[in-house]
Parts: structure tokens; C-alpha cells; sequence
């Protein structure tokens, strides 16, 4: 039997022992789930390492200050004012040189005075150099000058005396001799502590280079360290801040985009980004219930708009039916009733012819009402959508019909002046629905009337060949705009200049559903503020056909 091991960094296959404690830390610790605690922790953490990283900073440059302000404050001092004393202990021996060269009590005078003002100022800046802290090597040099300076100054000053006196000789002896060898001495030693000043000072700037490339590294080794730290907290905040919560959003984009089918991540975490992921799941849930909800009430209003949009048809209808009642049987009505009144007036009975035209003429009225019933009927049989299951075709002609169609609306209209033109060579007999052909060109005859002025002519002419005929309508009315031509022969359609005319916008439709039942053509030129004229085309069929 094999026995297999398993590493202790690993208690299950791909794994890891870390995680999993990380995981149960999580878990133990409900007080590190909110995001807003650990992005605190975050920034306090940024906060400790701002103020870590710039108290290490400050120390740093202290200390590169604290060896700047020695080179500044000691060497620097302690070098220019060994260099001003060695130039004013040299300008003091040339005094005394002076001193003995003097010819005058002026010049004597002269050498005295320089000499004196000379001790000052070697004596200030003796008091100067040894205010400045030095090291004891350095100190027992300075103090063994002071005395070799002070033995020459005596010298110095006897050899200043005897010159005085005039004794030259002696004071020359002594210039040469002891006051030399002591201002030697004295300014032996001030080389020496110069040249370790100078030593010194050397040394503190080499070790101010180094204290600043010190601090260059260690505060550059900070940096690097502060800016690792500040990726990797960036890289957690972007993990478990900045990315689910750029996901979330992005999702809700495609749910407000009504892609609403798509999964929602995080949704079972326990801090605030599973609190905004189980607010979008449920932004998703509401969203499809409102799409079909929204379907269902779209569906609803398109029925109620069609509903609606019937009604308003109908109620149109109704009114132009009224409207047109009023006017197309009025017509027929006042004939049937003027020739009935003279009938009446009349004192003596009509001989037969009288009394035959008069009563012609009221069969014709009443023919014409019947046509008119039978116009309306056929109209709202072809509205309602049951089309003329079959034509009831006959022979009949063409060219009577068309006339019969002017003269009625000749008495309709008795202001309207209506031109026949049938050329010559037209067939006579045509194969087809009379009643529905004759309901066809008194809308286009009647509309050429209705938009045009006053003893304005419409003209019907007739042409064809034994193929088909032409029936063309023309009239110089208002026209129709350009805009409004391709959509004229549609159901419900008028003429945008129209709007003042009595109408439903079905005329030119039954217009068009009549001459496609008969297998022909309509179509209209027209200008606006010029006229129209419509052109029937029908093919011609037997009585087979």
C-alpha cells in the first residue's frame, strides 16, 4: 500500500495552507469585512508610513546639517581667521621694520599708530579663535602661539623703544636677532594650526559628501520600500475595492441597456460590495418584471390604439356621412320636391308629355338617391375589409357611364362646368363592374369639383385602343403638395392644404381598390396652385374573362 505525504504548506490539491488561514482570519474577524474598515486601516497605514518615512527623512538631513553646521561654524571660521592673523602678525613685522627705517618723528609717529591699531586687531581676533570649540591638540597649539606671540611683543616693543631713543644700532641688533627668531617661532606654530585647520577642514567636507550620500540612499531606500507598499496597497484596493465595483457598474449599464440576462458576481460576499451586488440581482429581478410588464402594457395600449384609432374612423366616417348626406341627397330632393310643387300649383291637369318629363325628372332624383345608398354601401363594404369577393361584370359602355357620371354631378352641382372629350376610335363596349367603376370616377369627378374654384372646368377624357383604355380627370384647382403624392391613394390620407374641406380620406382609396379589382392602373400628376389630373388605365376583357 502506498502511503503519500502530503506537504505541510498544502492540506488539499491546489490549495494552499496560507490561504486557507487567511480565510478562516476573515472569517473569525466579522470586525474586517466591512470595506470601510480595511480601507481605514489602509489609510492609516499610508499615514504611519508618511510620517515614518519623513521622520526618517528629517533625521537624515539633521544629521547631514549637524556636519554642515560643523564645516560652517568651526573650520571655516577657525581657517579665515588663522588667515587673517597670519596676514596681520606679517603687516605687524613690516611696523616694526618701519619703526626702525623712520627718518622722522612723523614717520616714528606714523609706525606707532599702525603698530597699535595692528595689536587690536590680532588681539580680537585671538579672542574670535578661541571662542570657537577646538580639540585639545589644536587648543595646546593655539595656546603655545599666544605665548610665542606675547614673548615677541615684548621684543618687538623694546626694539620700537630703543628706536626712538636713536639707538639704531642696538635696535637693529635686536630686530635681526631675538625679535626675529620669536616672531618665527610664533608664526611657525600659526602655519601648524592652520595646516591642521585646513586638515580638519578637508576631513569635514569629505565627511559632509559622505553624510550626504548616506542620507541620499537610505532616504531613496525609503521611497522604493514606501512606494512598494503604496502598489501593493493600491493593487489590494483595485482587487477588492476598485474592480468588483467597476464590474457591478459595467452590469448595470447592460441592465439599464435592457440586457438584463446576466450574471452578477460577488453576490455572496459579506461587506459592502455583496451588499451592492445583491442590489443590482435585485435591480436585474425588477427590471425583467418590468419589461414584462411593460410588454404586457404595451400590448394592452396597441390594442387600445387600435380600438381608439377605429373609433375615430368611425366617428369620422359618421361625420363626413352626415355631411355628405346632407349635401348629395339635398340635391335629388329639392328636384323631387320642385317638380312635385308644380304639380301641385298647377290649375289645370298636364297634358301627358308635361306630366311624363315631370315625372322623369322625379325618377331621375330618385335614381340618383339610389345610387347614392347604393355608393355608400359599397364604400363601407370595402372599408370594413371584405373586398368584392367577385366583380359583377357586365358589357356596358364606358363612354354613357362617364356621362352619366357628369350629369349627376352637373345637378349636384350646378356652379360646376364639366367637359366630356371622348376620342374618336374608342371601343364602345367595356367588359366590367359598372356600379363599382361608376363609384370609382365620381370620386375623381367630385373631388376635381370639391377643390376647385367656381365655373372652374374639369375635364373627362376618354382614349384608348382595343387593349386598354385611359380615362384621365383633370382640374385647375389647389393641387396637391409634392410631399403628399406618394402617399395619396392611402387609406386615411389627405392633402396637407386641405385641412378647411369636408373629407376622410377614403375617396381616392375605393378609387384605387376599385381599378385594382379591374386589373388596372391609377396614378396623378399634379402642381400645387395649378391643378391635378388622374389617370385611369384599364385593360380591356371579354365577356369570357
Amino acid at each position: 500500500m502506498t502511503h503519500t505525504t502530503r506537504s505541510p504548506l498544502h492540506d488539499a490539491p491546489g490549495q494552499p495552507l496560507l490561504r486557507r488561514k487567511l480565510a478562516r482570519l476573515s472569517g473569525s474577524m466579522p470586525m474586517l469585512r466591512p470595506i470601510r474598515v480595511r480601507l481605514s486601516l489602509v489609510f492609516v497605514l499610508f499615514l504611519l508610513l508618511v510620517i515614518g518615512v519623513g521622520a526618517f527623512s528629517i533625521d537624515r538631513l539633521s544629521s547631514f546639517h549637524r556636519v554642515s553646521a560643523q564645516i560652517s561654524g568651526r573650520w571655516l571660521q577657525s581657517n579665515r581667521i588663522l588667515g587673517d592673523l597670519n596676514n596681520y602678525i606679517s603687516d605687524y613685522r613690516a611696523t616694526e621694520g618701519d619703526m626702525l627705517i623712520a627718518t622722522s618723528r612723523v614717520d616714528q609717529r606714523a609706525a606707532e599708530r599702525q603698530a597699535t591699531a595692528l595689536d587690536e586687531i590680532i588681539a580680537m581676533g585671538e579672542s574670535r579663535y578661541g571662542k570657537i570649540e577646538h580639540d585639545p591638540a589644536d587648543l595646546a597649539l593655539y595656546q603655545r602661539f599666544i605665548n610665542q606671540w606675547a614673548e615677541y611683543r615684548r621684543l618687538a616693543t623694546r626694539v620700537m623703544a630703543l628706536a626712538r631713543s636713536n639707538d639704531k644700532a642696538a635696535a637693529i641688533e635686536l630686530y635681526h636677532g631675538d625679535s626675529r627668531h620669536a616672531f618665527d617661532q610664533a608664526n611657525g606654530t600659526l602655519g601648524i594650526l592652520t595646516e591642521r585647520n585646513v586638515a580638519g577642514a578637508a576631513g569635514a567636507t569629505e565627511r559632509e559628501a559622505e553624510a550626504y550620500r548616506d542620507a541620499w540612499r537610505l532616504i531613496a531606500a525609503a521611497i522604493l520600500v514606501s512606494g512598494c507598499l503604496v502598489i501593493a496597497a493600491v493593487g489590494y484596493l483595485l482587487k477588492a475595492v476598485s474592480n468588483p465595483i467597476a464590474g457591478l457598474v459595467e452590469r448595470m449599464n447592460r441592465i439599464a441597456d435592457n440586457d438584463a440576462h446576466v450574471e452578477i458576481p460577488g453576490a455572496g460576499r459579506q461587506d459592502e460590495i455583496g451588499d451592492i451586488a445583491r442590489a443590482v440581482v435585485r435591480f436585474r429581478d425588477n427590471t425583467l418584471e418590468l419589461e414584462r410588464s411593460q410588454a404586457a402594457l404595451a400590448a394592452q395600449a396597441a390594442v387600445l390604439q387600435d380600438t381608439l384609432e377605429n373609433e375615430r374612423r368611425m366617428a369620422e366616417l359618421q361625420r363626413n356621412f352626415v355631411s355628405m348626406a346632407s349635401h348629395e341627397f339635398r340635391t335629388p330632393l329639392n328636384v323631387i320636391d320642385g317638380h312635385a310643387q308644380r304639380l301641385v300649383r298647377m290649375k289645370e291637369v298636364p297634358g301627358a308629355e308635361v306630366l311624363g318629363e315631370r315625372c322623369a325628372r322625379i325618377r331621375a332624383a330618385v335614381l340618383r338617391m339610389t345610387n347614392l345608398i347604393d355608393h355608400l354601401l359599397d364604400s363601407s363594404q370595402l372599408l370594413d375589409g371584405s373586398k368584392l369577393s367577385s366583380l359583377h361584370c357586365t358589357d356596358f359602355s364606358l363612354s354613357l357611364l362617364l356621362h352619366e357620371v357628369c350629369e349627376m354631378h352637373r345637378d349636384s352641382s350646378p356652379a360646376a362646368v364639366i367637359e366630356e372629350v371622348v376620342d374618336a376610335g374608342v371601343p364602345e363596349v367595356f367588359h366590367g363592374d359598372a356600379r363599382l367603376l361608376f363609384q370609382a370616377f365620381s370620386n375623381l369627378v367630385g373631388n376635381a369639383i370639391k377643390y376647385s374654384p367656381e365655373r372652374t372646368p374639369v375635364t373627362v377624357h376618354v382614349s384608348g385602343d382595343a387593349e386598354a383604355v385611359c380615362v384621365a380627370v383633370t382640374d385647375h384647382g389647389i393641387g396637391i403638395p409634392r410631399k403628399d403624392v406618394d402617399h395619396l391613394f392611402e387609406r386615411y390620407v389627405r392633402g396637407g392644404n386641405v385641412a378647411g374641406t369636408a373629407g376622410a380620406g377614403v375617396g381616392l382609396y375605393l378609387v384605387k381598390l376599385a381599378v385594382e379589382l379591374h386589373q388596372g392602373e391609377v396614378s396623378v400628376t399634379s402642381t400645387e396652385g395649378r391643378g391635378s389630373c388622374f389617370t385611369v388605365r384599364l385593360m380591356r376583357r371579354n365577356g369570357s374573362a
